[in-house]
């Protein structure tokens, strides 16, 4: 695995729901977490290079989750971005994964959301060795 710890960025405006996968990140991985509540926080802190960020694609804000993935990739194209949503609009996800995202999680169950959200951040942090 990776001689320093993981960063990862959780951008989630639900609070509980941030809070809980980032529990489970810091507890099953030992992860560095740092939760953000909006794309415009995420976007500020590019240049703390994350290893992944895991973006939830409805943010209450005035940035589309699709905006807020455009930027960070455009600006950070090597940090995989793992979408997070409980819409499922196939042509969303599909144009996100064309456009680069890594992954597209649809928010189910908590648990199966996490167990989805955990293989796919390591996953992504292995693409990047």
């Amino acid at each position: 695995m990776h001689s320093r710890t993981p960063k990862l960025f959780i951008v989630e405006d639900n609070f509980m729901y941030s809070y809980t996968l980032e529990s489970i990140f810091k507890e099953r991985e030992n992860f560095k977490v740092t939760s953000l509540s909006s794309g415009r926080e995420c976007i500020e802190l590019l240049d703390n290079n994350p290893d992944v960020i895991i973006l939830d694609y409805n943010l209450e804000s005035d940035m589309t989750g699709f905006d807020i993935f455009k930027t960070i990739h455009a600006k950070k194209p090597l940090i995989p971005v793992i979408i997070i949503s409980s819409q499922s609009d196939l042509q969303i996800v599909s144009d996100l994964l064309k456009n680069g995202a890594f992954d597209y999680i649809e928010k189910k169950s908590i648990e199966v959301t996490i167990e989805k959200l955990h293989q796919s951040v390591l996953k992504a942090l292995k693409s990047k060795l």
